[in-house]
């Protein structure tokens, strides 16, 4: 009878724990404010849309080889880009960097204060002319119907390119001037690593020897429907982006005429290594920034899923078992394992004696190169193959939320969106320009305020590209409202920012 009460008591006080850390699980939101002469853009400029699809028009097409190039494009691209934006030419000092990226210097009032870095990329991938008659609009015609500008880079990335170039332009005509120096920051070979522009911008920025106080790139977006059961727009803020590695697996065996196999194939040992990887994933984690995320959207939801975020000293392992249930959610809990490459054999009746698989794993920060290597050679052991690595990259580091900067960054999102929205901070599975900025500064963020649906994200390096104007309008407003409220830190929040 005594352990039936002390049973029961347990219960409750398990219960009372519960609601109590469920009740206390509070929202992280902040609420927008207006901004004293901020100029707010209600609209699009006259010809702001035309002057986006314009740049849609120039054909910058990334290539892995730098001579291949069509450098001619980029240079009337940017030719086009000053006849645009006179103002912006006129006031900021600009210049080539590398050949093809661009840098513009908008000189702050307060030389005391850390710079902010706002960049974008204007190369695009190419479009197999084999569907071009399936686009709606012509892939390089920068048309403007029913809403949209259509075509090859309208999401990825022109819009951000052009849209802050858009903004610094109404803000001269404004007559504003800031306290903060600005880099605007346009890089060309962002979709093929970087590596050529990027890279040598951020190096170019670092010479002045003061670091960044934030850098904005592209990598998230506001979504509807991205975590189940949760229907409210959110924005979800890169704070952070996976590592790669890539590995190639082969094996070698007996060739032959097809009609008396072997007992064990090339093709065999390769597919035994595959089912093996991705019987064998590397172990979920609800931390890190995945973590974050959740801290931020869960105070937002309802019932159970309330319950259970807040009461992760409990329920984790159930949570976990449930996010792994979704492809989504589960890649933002796990390094992942995607075999993208198979090779073997010449002919139906022949048994190849060598075959080849290449896989790609997408990994955590909490997690290296070196873990995923160990785990693969754990994994494979005893198996007839051997593996080489393809290409890797360490994950970033994480920028800092806890931070009046990241507070800042969420305000300015719901200013130009609504309080509805939710701002969340976010891993970014693939890999930005943004990477060569990780060790530079403190605040990474990577967002534009456009809405990606299922059908958008398709659209991203598919057909039919386009960009909402009424999406293009809140991108304007934001890079303008990022400017504003970078130069209305408190002075405590400054001296954070240099210490």
């Amino acid at each position: 009878m005594v352990l039936l009460w002390l049973a029961l008591g347990l219960l409750l006080l398990l219960g009372l724990v519960v609601t109590l850390r469920t009740v206390q699980f509070r929202s992280r939101q902040v609420s927008g404010e207006t901004v004293p002469d901020a100029g707010q853009t209600e609209a699009l400029q006259d010809g702001a849309a035309e002057r986006l699809a314009g740049a849609v028009r120039f054909e910058t097409i990334t290539q892995r080889d730098p001579a291949d190039l069509d450098r001619e494009a980029y240079h009337d691209l940017f030719a086009y880009l000053a006849d645009s934006f006179p103002a912006v030419h006129e006031h900021l000092s600009h210049r080539p960097v590398n050949g093809l990226s661009r840098l513009f210097r908008w000189q702050g009032t307060d030389a005391d204060l850390a710079p902010i870095v706002l960049m974008a990329h204007v190369d695009v991938v190419p479009v197999e002319k084999e569907t071009w008659d399936q686009w709606t609009h012509p892939p390089f015609g920068g048309e403007i119907d029913d809403g949209y500008v259509w075509g090859r880079g309208a999401l990825d990335d022109k819009a951000s390119a052009v849209g802050i170039l858009e903004a610094v332009e109404q803000l001269l005509q404004q007559g504003y001037q800031p306290k903060r120096t600005v880099y605007l920051a346009i890089g060309h070979d962002e979709e093929v690593g970087g590596e050529d522009g990027a890279k040598h911008l951020a190096e170019a920025i670092a010479e002045n020897g003061q670091r960044p106080a934030m850098v904005v790139d592209e990598g998230g977006a506001i979504t509807v429907g991205a975590i189940p059961d949760f229907e409210q727009p959110l924005a979800l803020v890169g704070i952070a982006e996976k590592g790669y590695l890539s590995v190639e697996i082969s094996a070698e065996g007996l060739g032959g005429h097809s009609s008396v196999p072997p007992d064990e194939t090339s093709i065999g040992s390769v597919a035994r290594a595959i089912r093996r990887l991705r019987d064998n994933p590397l172990p979920a984690r609800l931390d890190g920034v995945t973590g974050q995320t959740f801290d931020h959207v869960a105070p937002e939801m309802g019932g159970a899923a309330r319950v259970a975020f807040a009461n992760l000293w409990l329920l984790r392992p159930l949570v976990e078992w449930a996010l792994s249930r979704n492809e989504t959610t589960d890649a933002a809990i796990r390094t992942t394992t995607a075999p993208t490459m198979l090779e073997a054999g010449v002919k139906d009746n022949v048994v190849p004696s060598t075959a080849r698989t290449v896989v790609n794993f997408r990994i955590l920060p909490t997690q290296s190169v070196n873990d995923v290597r160990q785990h693969v050679e754990h994994t494979l052991d005893g198996l007839p193959v051997s593996v080489a690595v393809v290409q890797q990259g360490e994950p970033t580091r994480v920028s800092k939320t806890e931070s009046p900067w990241f507070d800042l960054f969420k305000r300015t999102v719901r200013e130009v969106t609504s309080d509805d929205t939710v701002v969340a901070p976010y891993l970014v599975p693939g890999t930005t320009d943004s990477r060569f900025y990780s060790d530079l500064c403190d605040h990474v963020f990577r967002f534009a305020p456009f809405t990606l649906t299922t059908d958008d994200r398709e659209r991203i390096h598919g057909i039919d590209e386009r960009i909402a104007l009424e999406d293009y309008r809140k991108m304007v407003a934001f890079y303008e409202r990022v400017i504003r409220n970078a130069d209305g830190l408190t002075d405590g929040a400054a001296e954070q920012e240099a210490a």
